[in-house]
């Protein structure tokens, strides 16, 4: 029985380390590079229904070909038809970073940062851990794989 668990556990150990890998893999590699105009920036009041009545903006860059989130400090300068350069990863199809044509530093949007680095880097090294060194970190491993799941959902759509 104990031996039937440690197999089952390490096979979804391999399962979500090679999902992690994969969502890295894609968030790393150069993909596609694209140099289009911005066609539209486009600001959207984000609201929360909660008892506070929170809420934010969020600002999209459309260009011919794609449609992606971009920092509010990128999208209030003045970008109507201005040239941007941004690649676009091989296999999700993500914006992984963008900059306009004139400037030298690349901009990474927060959320593609945790969502194609952050989360999978953290999934892999805590698998390692619970592997490598027998750890019981059960609640917090089963946390990050939920996570995983809903991310791969969320690059996939």
């Amino acid at each position: 029985m104990y031996k039937h668990q440690n197999k089952l556990r390490l096979t979804f150990y391999a399962i979500f380390s090679l999902i992690a890998l994969i969502i890295l893999v894609d968030f790393v590699a150069p993909g596609r590079f694209i140099i289009d105009e911005i066609v539209a920036v486009q600001k959207e009041r984000q609201q929360y229904y909660n008892a506070s009545r929170n809420y934010h903006y969020s600002y999209k860059v459309a260009t011919s070909e794609h449609e992606f989130l971009v920092d509010e400090d990128f999208a209030e300068l003045e970008l109507m038809d201005k040239r941007i350069e941004y690649s676009v990863s091989p296999l999700f199809k993500q914006v992984n970073w963008y900059k306009l044509s004139s400037d030298k530093y690349k901009s990474f949007y927060s959320l593609r940062i945790a969502s194609g680095l952050v989360l999978p880097m953290l999934t892999i090294i805590t698998i390692f851990v619970a592997f490598k060194y027998k750890k019981k970190l059960g609640i917090f491993l089963f946390i990050l794989q939920i996570l995983i799941i809903v991310d791969l959902l969320f690059l996939m759509t």
